[in-house]
């Protein structure tokens, strides 16, 4: 049996094959799909790329192209496999040379930092705005409001100066639109197959919410780590293969005194971060459960800690402390103190859990 297929390719059907010439045009149009996220966004079973896979060739393998071929010896079909792997790899080190290329004649490291300051300062705006659609109290919403329009201010003035941030190339001469689409592959090989595959049995809500996340588009991913960009709005983001901090070195210093601040995407807002560590500027009266609260259904299904069954409706704390102090040298403790005395200078200090202080109001 015979089959010309639409781009003009004629297939023959070997003698003792069974399959139809539909089953054909599936297998092909399958097995051009196979990288593609939208087709295998939910392939995260165990083993289910590879069943696919079988199955395509298994049609495939009964079906030759008709255009006679020269018979070839063991030696001239070894001869063609050498020359396109050595095709390949010229092509593979032309690309990297490429790159190379472009980050010396292009790079500049104050614009690519200038465009991370960007993004943070657009996710921090957007944070901020969605605390004060649900505040918590007036002077929050205050708060909020003010923040949020201070880091859109910034922002407005990074992209003005940046030009399209889109055109900022980063130390290995890749464009942001590239990383995007990289991250959207390591997104779901990496991170939502794995969790589905440990989630399927032991968390069915979260399982089922991260099951049910449409596949994003690959501009609507972050450049700077594996998760889509509005996650960061939320103080949610997905740094998956993120070294640890040189050994003494100022990062490593940040990363033991804040813990989380080195792992976080640097185009993410920091908020909770700042929040533990009680900085001046931080949001009166906010806490875990209203950051719970604003998070989107599915994000909150995943990343938020499952509501506690209760009896009676828990009672929100009616103070919290105006700072909280961490252990550190005695240098960073006392500029830290200087610091909240300015903004409070009556407020007293108090031993507080696991070795801190906390500075309430008088």
């Amino acid at each position: 049996m015979e089959f010309t297929a639409p781009n003009g390719v004629v297939w023959r059907r070997a003698t003792g094959g069974t399959s139809t010439t539909e089953q054909l045009m599936q297998a092909l149009e399958r097995s051009s799909l196979e990288h593609d996220v939208p087709h295998v966004w939910n392939w995260w079973q165990e083993g289910r790329h590879e069943a696919e896979h079988a199955r395509i060739w298994k049609v495939l393998a009964e079906w030759d192209h008709a255009t006679p071929r020269p018979a070839l010896t063991e030696d001239e079909i070894e001869q063609h496999v050498q020359a396109e792997m050595k095709r390949l790899d010229e092509h593979l080190a032309g690309v990297r040379q490429s790159k190379h290329d472009l980050a010396a004649r292009r790079y500049d490291e104050t614009r690519h930092r200038k465009r991370l300051e960007m993004m943070r300062a657009e996710a921090d705006s957007a944070f901020f705005a969605h605390v004060a659609d649900a505040p918590a109290s007036t002077a929050q919403c205050e708060r909020a409001e003010q923040r949020s329009a201070d880091c859109r201010a910034v922002a407005r003035t990074l992209r003005a100066e940046l030009g399209d941030p889109d055109q900022v190339i980063d130390r290995w001469g890749t464009y942001p639109a590239e990383r995007r689409v990289w991250n959207l592959d390591f997104h779901m090989r990496c991170w939502r197959y794995p969790c589905l595959r440990e989630w399927a049995d032991s968390d069915k809500r979260r399982f089922n919410a991260l099951l049910k996340m449409p596949p994003p588009d690959p501009a609507e991913m972050c450049s700077e780590c594996q998760a889509p960009t509005m996650w960061h709005e939320y103080d949610i983001s997905l740094s998956l293969f993120q070294a640890r901090p040189e050994a003494d070195s100022k990062a490593e210093t940040i990363a033991r005194l804040l813990p989380g601040w080195w792992e976080r995407c640097p185009a993410c807002t920091a908020y909770q971060i700042e929040h533990r560590w009680g900085t001046a500027n931080v949001l009166p009266d906010f806490d875990g459960e209203q950051w719970r609260a604003m998070l989107p259904p599915m994000l909150r299904a995943i990343f938020a800690p499952a509501p506690r069954r209760q009896t009676a409706q828990r009672r929100r704390p009616t103070s919290q402390p105006l700072a909280v102090i961490q252990a550190g040298p005695i240098a960073e403790v006392v500029a830290r103190l200087a610091e909240i005395q300015q903004v409070h200078p009556t407020a007293q200090l108090r031993p507080a859990d696991r070795g801190t202080w906390a500075v309430w109001p008088k």
